[in-house]
């Protein structure tokens, strides 16, 4: 699903000049976007790369991301939720540092729990699909995953640090040059060039955690060179932490909610077998490039609605640009679907069923990219606690959905595909109902503190 690889994540710019034009919306959102693809950059090589090795080894890379694989996701929302926080501080107190400090203690717990969820993956994932030998190759690349995620929670607590304080430019960097990396130790593990070993998808898994380590250890760095002398009473401010608290809970936990209902649409998958699985799996890493935009764009969208009175219109005008962002992508996949699947993978039956999936996938990326910004706003507006309260029940339905479509209708990943469609309107269509009540009767209780909106640091240019 578009819009379940992704988290929901507060973002963290300068506000920038007023305006209803796409210009001042793009300026807010390109510090956002730039940062939020690069880091996404890396699972769409690593598929790309590994689709192009074998089949069996995509299903292999497939189940592993799709299950354990998305604990990163889950906590980086975490983690990356006290950005506003960070941004918006006045720092009495060293409060920035603070915040940078609780995250780098949530990075390292949620660590933690992640290697010791991967070292009993083998046994889940074979209950899950019932295929011993899908279930013990996956295993190993969880494995590999899981050796990367203290490093990449950590990564990701520094980046929040740079973001927030304004040294944006230096996340994008090096993110950049960790993709760089990445796609060389990819070239190098999977296929096995220049004497290394073929190690498929394991290989993709192994790189992509030597590159978390490096990240890590930069972005570290960086904060210390900006800036090194640790305020007194740094991490101190009980209010503050609290705060820090409250949010990674929430939004962990609504990715969490997320996330669960997109590893039962994986299993099925992987109940249909290796091609249907790889298939799936592959179809959403072609729309996660078009995703991660709708979510720098949503964020966006979120930030000038936070800054905005009710009923101004200028948050249905960002709303409707967005929707003009996304249209071409869509249009893309539902017009040259065996086009775009061909550059993806050379193997002509993966080809196939992922050009059956793409118009349908289009048609989600569109539904999900517009939701995110409804949900953007609505955050803006306060309204948290009824957002969340509108999503949960429709993520509930979606694998109830797609199993009764997928097994005893007997649609298979056609019928995967329709329950994600049409819970995915579904759920548009309560958040645009939720917002118009909202920009009715005004902001829920508690939104003034988020109007007060991040404060542009003058660190350094975003």
């Amino acid at each position: 699903m578009a819009g379940v690889a992704l988290a929901a994540r507060p973002g963290a710019a300068p506000s920038g000049p007023p305006g209803s034009g796409l210009l001042p919306l793009l300026r807010v959102a390109l510090p956002l976007v730039v940062s939020r693809a690069g880091l996404a950059a890396m699972i769409v090589t690593n598929g790309w790369m590994v689709a192009r090795h074998d089949v069996r080894e995509v299903a292999l890379a497939s189940l592993a991301a799709g299950t354990f694989g998305r604990l990163t996701e889950v906590f980086g929302a975490a983690i990356l939720s006290a950005l506003p926080l960070v941004a918006a501080a006045s720092d009495r107190g060293g409060a920035r540092r603070g915040y940078w400090r609780r995250a780098n203690l949530l990075a390292l717990g949620l660590g933690i729990a992640g290697l010791a969820a991967a070292a009993g993956a083998g046994p889940v994932l074979q209950a899950a699909v019932d295929r011993p030998d899908l279930a013990e190759g996956a295993a190993a690349v969880v494995r590999a995953m899981a050796l990367g995620l203290p490093a990449a929670l950590a990564a990701l607590a520094s980046a929040m640090y740079l973001e927030g304080i304004g040294r944006s430019g230096v996340v994008a960097a090096w993110i950049l040059a960790a993709n760089a990396l990445n796609l060389l130790l990819n070239w190098l593990l999977i296929g096995g060039h220049a004497g290394f070993p073929a190690w498929g998808a394991y290989g993709s898994a192994l790189a992509t955690t030597l590159v978390r380590v490096a990240l890590a250890a930069i972005l570290l760095a960086a904060v210390l060179r900006v800036d090194g002398r640790e305020p007194p009473g740094a991490g101190r401010d009980r209010a503050g932490a609290g705060a820090q608290w409250r949010l990674a809970l929430g939004t962990g936990g609504t990715i969490a909610a997320f996330h669960a209902s997109a590893v039962w649409l994986i299993l099925f998958a992987g109940w249909l077998g290796p091609l249907a699985l790889a298939s799936f799996a592959s179809c959403w890493v072609l729309t996660m490039p078009a995703m991660l935009l709708a979510i720098g764009i949503g964020d966006a969208v979120g930030l000038r609605a936070a800054a905005e009175p009710c009923g101004s219109g200028r948050l249905r005008r960002d709303l409707a640009w967005l929707s003009a962002v996304l249209l071409p992508f869509s249009l893309a996949l539902w017009a040259a679907p065996e086009g775009v699947a061909s550059l993806y993978t050379p193997e002509p039956a993966l080809r196939t069923v992922i050009a059956g999936l793409l118009p349908v996938g289009g048609t989600v990326l569109l539904l999900d990219g517009l939701s995110y910004g409804v949900g953007a706003a609505l955050r803006a507006r306060g309204d948290v606690a009824g957002s969340t309260a509108v999503q949960l029940p429709v993520l509930a339905v979606t694998p109830l959905l797609a199993a009764a479509f997928a097994f005893p209708a007997g649609m298979g990943l056609n019928g995967v595909m329709l329950a994600i469609l049409a819970t995915s309107a579904l759920r548009l269509v309560l958040l645009a109902a939720r917002l118009r009540r909202t920009e009715r009767v005004g902001p829920a209780p508690g939104a003034a503190a988020m109007r007060a909106g991040p404060v542009p640091a003058g660190g350094g240019a975003r």
